[in-house]
């Protein structure tokens, strides 16, 4: 853990051992809307308002873009994040059409043709301009903006965040709504209380008006990267801001939904939570009806559901589904709420067991969707891509030659060892790395045949050698050596050599795994020039901003959609039919963009000085006195 503490003043680094956590500290110069985070009822929210939502964004768009007609079927943008349908489409066309009209059979034709990640690519690029065209263009505007979304008044400071976004050409003002979901649940907590919570970790120093790191991790590169990025900006804080960080991978707490959603019922009636009241939800055991990880899900929810039949010896089904399916939300499609098939499936969530549920004003570099940590912006392999460095790392897509999926990466993301209800093959990058290397099996692809999709069966080992280049790279890592798991890493995972990076430029098609928590890679990869796919179940600061299908390509976490992927750009498996290499050059630059106009070292301070206004606030004695009060309505 570290400390700092900043200001305008000339920095001062001094080091103290602090046990359980440590504390960074800024000094300056001298009715709510509804949870966004109920996993059984996913917002997809586009920003459009902060009611509205990507299905009434997609139901609003799709006319145009697929001439949905009503009581046809068509692709189906489910509460999960998913979007499917294709297939009964298909289905339905091979069997005539059998009691539809002319026009109707026409129209299902034509989605037929159609393959879901057209429609995808063209609802990213609509929602990135419409995202891009909503930003409040005056100060006004945001704090009238900022007000509509949250139903209170603006951070105290606000105006000279918006000058600092101003001057700094800082293009999105409005779509900070993973601060608020950080934010939220502590509003619940009186001021006495929050910082109560800060002194349990905290070390007593006198403020001073030097900008301090300290704390028994004050050392850590990412500490010392942290503490860069934000002393800058304390000159511009109106008060002194204390608050502890971590620069462990990720946080570990997860916050139960029952205790949120006390907390968002408090904050409505105007009340605080009593410590009697968090005593009772801050329970791991017997708290809810479930156990496990679904004790934090919503009850109702899918996992929460499919934990209490298997608790109470119902049957359950099986959790895969063997249906083509395409991400639409990612945020959604990474929730293990919503997919409980996750939890066998990540390495992060491979310990079923229930976990803290504590309301701790700990600032993280990574967390999953329900952890109540704050969200910060890591910064490690961060690269200022006007350096000359970060040029040479570009390489333009007409001088990419290898038309495959590349990706090598290390053992991590996982600790490795047998135990019950686990199978060190089913974690995220050990199943990557295996799936990559089978020859034996067949799969089922879509395939473009003239003008149509047609699903074909192919070997696996065919499709990997048109695909993919992917394996781990080194030695059995994060495994425990005891019990035989490395023995047996080391036996079946053929570990390739590392590739240098002029070489890892040629591919056309780089992947991003998750490891152990947020991805230091993706920044990197996404300026490269290849087209980014990624496979994530941890929310990032920038996730509100980022659009799957404009920025990136998301990919699902069991893999199942990666040959479709492939196939749909890259062509065929044998080589035949060219795929849509254009969109996949297109995708890939708009990720670069988007790292060199909202990804700068400007934009992550954006976003870290709004964050530690709304913490400010929270830890003042009087939080009506901490709120920005000038009104524009």
């Amino acid at each position: 853990m570290f400390r700092l503490r900043a200001s305008r003043a000339t920095l001062f680094l001094s080091f103290l051992l602090v046990l359980a956590a440590s504390l960074i500290f800024l000094s300056p110069h001298g009715h709510l809307t509804p949870s966004h985070d109920d996993p059984a009822h996913p917002p997809f929210d586009l920003g459009l308002s902060g009611q509205n939502s990507w299905l009434n964004f997609i139901s609003q768009s799709s006319s145009a873009l697929f001439q949905s007609v009503a009581d046809l079927p068509g692709l189906q943008y489910g509460t999960d994040g998913l979007v499917r349908g294709w297939e009964d489409v298909h289905e339905l066309v091979e069997h005539g059409g059998v009691g539809l009209k002319k026009k109707d059979r026409k129209r299902l034709k034509e989605v037929r043709d159609r393959h879901p990640i057209e429609t995808l690519i063209e609802l990213g690029k609509q929602r990135w301009e419409t995202l891009l065209a909503r930003q409040s263009k005056t100060l006004p505007q945001a704090v009238t903006e900022y007000t509509r979304r949250y139903n209170r008044a603006p951070p105290k400071g606000f105006e000279e965040w918006w000058q600092f976004c101003k001057r700094n050409k800082v293009r999105i003002v409005d779509d900070y709504d993973q601060i608020n979901r950080d934010i939220e649940p502590f509003l619940a907590l009186s001021p006495e209380l929050f910082r109560r919570r800060l002194i349990i970790r905290r070390v007593d120093l006198s403020p001073t008006t030097e900008s301090i790191l300290s704390g028994e991790r004050a050392v850590s590169v990412r500490a010392k990267a942290l503490f860069n990025l934000l002393e800058p900006i304390a000159q511009y804080f109106y008060t002194d801001v204390t608050f502890y960080g971590s620069d462990h991978d990720m946080g570990k707490n997860l916050l139960g939904d029952d205790q949120r959603q006390a907390a968002l019922e408090a904050v409505r009636e105007g009340r605080f939570l009593t410590e009697m009241d968090l005593k009772g939800y801050e329970k791991t055991q017997g708290r809810v009806a479930v156990g496990g990880l679904a004790s934090a899900c919503p009850e109702g929810s899918p996992a929460w559901n499919r934990s209490l039949d298997i608790q109470e010896g119902r049957m359950v089904g099986p959790l895969t589904e063997r249906e083509t399916t395409f991400i639409y939300d990612h945020q959604t499609a990474s929730d293990f709420c919503v997919h409980p098939r996750l939890t066998h499936l990540h390495g992060a969530l491979s310990f079923d067991t229930p976990r803290d549920t504590v309301l701790r004003p700990l600032f993280q570099y990574s967390k999953l969707s329900l952890n109540p940590e704050f969200l910060t912006t890591p910064l490690e392999a961060f690269a200022n891509l006007s350096s000359s460095a970060a040029q040479e790392k570009y390489s333009p897509w007409e001088e990419k030659t290898v038309n495959k999926l590349f990706w090598r990466g290390s053992g991590t993301g996982d600790a490795y060892s047998k135990r019950k209800n686990y199978n060190w093959r089913q974690s995220h990058r050990t199943r990557l790395a295996l799936m990559a290397q089978r020859r034996d099996g067949d799969e089922e692809v879509w395939v473009k045949r003239g003008r149509e999709w047609e699903k074909e069966k192919w070997g696996v080992g065919k499709l990997n050698e048109a695909y993919l280049d992917v394996g781990m790279s080194g030695k059995p890592h994060q495994c425990k050596q005891e019990d035989g798991t490395c023995d047996e890493m080391a036996s079946e995972i053929k570990f390739l050599d590392r590739v240098p990076q002029e070489k890892a430029a040629q591919y056309k098609y780089v992947f991003d795994v998750d490891g152990n928590g947020w991805s230091s890679r993706f920044h990197r990869l996404l300026s490269s020039g290849s087209v980014v796919l990624k496979s994530t179940i941890y929310p990032e600061w920038y996730s509100d901003w980022m659009i799957p299908w404009y920025h990136y390509i998301p990919c699902k976490v069991d893999y199942s959609d990666i040959y479709h992927i492939m196939s749909f750009f890259s062509g065929s498996p044998e080589g035949r039919v060219a795929g849509r290499d254009d969109l996949a050059q297109e995708i890939a630059m708009h990720g670069r963009e988007f790292t060199e106009e909202f990804w700068r070292w400007e934009d992550m301070q954006a976003y870290m000085f709004r964050l530690l206004l709304e913490y400010a606030r929270l830890a003042a004695p009087d939080r009506q006195t901490a709120s920005y009060h000038k009104s524009y309505t």
